[in-house]
């Protein structure tokens, strides 16, 4: 079990976020429109964003989306160059994109800054050796979409929007529940990224020993912190309006099992002297990937990762995390130590006069 002072000073740490801003953008009015002139088509487009891919279930779309059939009177046009998003979908069996262009020249001389995304569907697409030519028609954004793949929104549409609409992957979820799955994978491997980087760059204060100790618990706060946001996120995109510590209270019995606390004892011990910058590189990716994926599948599933499970999730996030590590840090700075991939072996890291059983606990 983790000590009392451990969990005390942890929950300082959480509960120092600032996420009042994050929540309050989920009421926000988030208006958007599909356009197509065929029904069918723009139908198909909102059954894909509003059904959930981990239940199968259709979800009612909000009040701020509707869709609106190709060409567009002026007050639809008005109305539709005033959203946060458009998309305009062709189906296979459309000959020409002349209605569509002119759509497109439309509403970018209205409003040249509203995204706009043309959804080419085509069934097979999947599948095809190579992706054809687009039209890149001017201003707006190309995707072809199979609406028999698996996932057809991950691969293109997820990625995009999230790029379109930079820091808003959290908006996008919560309203699109086809995009969830995407966005929160993309957001679990983003953190992970960003806390190996984080790692990476302040590892090398243990060149300078007088940075080494603030420079540490400086270290740790900022990855706990990060770890934490992310798993904020994913509960909010993931449709769950909560508050930040009504969060951590649920994911308490989640996350706080003695895996993840033997996992926590690890990350300390990855910032100690000696170890080198490859290990606290892929702990603190190992780490960070753990937590993100153990908060997915209880806000997507409503079930806990098994003890069996995180740690064949942490194994492959650890070996990862090493992969990226030997990229991120400069050959000069790696100490030539055998890599603990086991927590016997991290046990015996543990400093003199520290209980390692806490790392042994099962």
């Amino acid at each position: 079990m983790a000590s009392p002072s451990l969990w005390q000073n942890t929950w300082s740490i959480l509960t120092e976020l600032d996420v009042s801003d994050l929540r309050d953008m989920l009421h926000q009015p988030f208006p958007v429109v599909i356009l197509s002139r065929n029904p069918r088509a723009r139908q198909g487009l909102v059954d894909a964003l509003y059904t959930d891919p981990t239940s199968g279930v259709r979800l009612s779309p909000g009040p701020f989306l509707w869709s609106e059939a190709l060409p567009l009177s002026s007050e639809a046009l008005r109305a539709a160059t005033q959203t946060r998003l458009i998309f305009i979908v062709i189906p296979s069996n459309q000959p020409d994109v002349q209605m569509e262009k002119e759509a497109v020249a439309a509403i970018r001389a209205r409003n040249p800054h509203v995204p706009v995304v043309v959804v080419h569907i085509r069934p097979g697409a999947a599948q095809e050796a190579y992706t054809p030519l687009l039209a890149h028609w001017s201003g707006a954004t190309e995707i072809i979409l199979d609406p028999y793949e698996s996932s057809p929104l991950d691969t293109e549409l997820a990625p995009l929007l999230k790029n379109l609409l930079p820091e808003q992957e959290v908006l996008l979820g919560y309203h699109f529940p086809g995009l969830r799955p995407a966005l929160a994978k993309q957001l679990i491997r983003q953190t992970s990224m960003a806390n190996a980087s984080y790692a990476a760059a302040t590892g090398m204060a243990e060149l300078v020993p007088v940075l080494l100790i603030p420079g540490n618990v400086a270290d740790f706060v900022v990855l706990t912190k990060n770890q934490m946001l992310m798993a904020y996120k994913i509960a909010l995109l993931m449709g769950r309006d909560v508050a930040l510590q009504d969060m951590i209270a649920e994911l308490a019995g989640v996350l706080g099992g003695g895996f993840l606390w033997r996992e926590t004892a690890r990350r300390l011990v990855g910032f100690l002297p000696g170890w080198g910058l490859i290990p606290k590189v892929a702990v603190a990716y190992a780490g960070t990937y753990l937590i993100g994926e153990a908060t997915y599948t209880w806000y997507a599933y409503g079930t806990r990762l098994s003890a069996k499970q995180m740690k064949r999730f942490y194994a492959r996030a650890l070996q990862e995390g090493r992969e990226i590590a030997m990229k991120m840090v400069p050959s000069r700075a790696i100490k030539h130590r055998k890599f603990p991939a086991s927590s016997s072996e991290t046990s015996r890291t543990a400093p003199s006069g520290k209980d390692s059983t806490s790392l042994e606990e099962k």
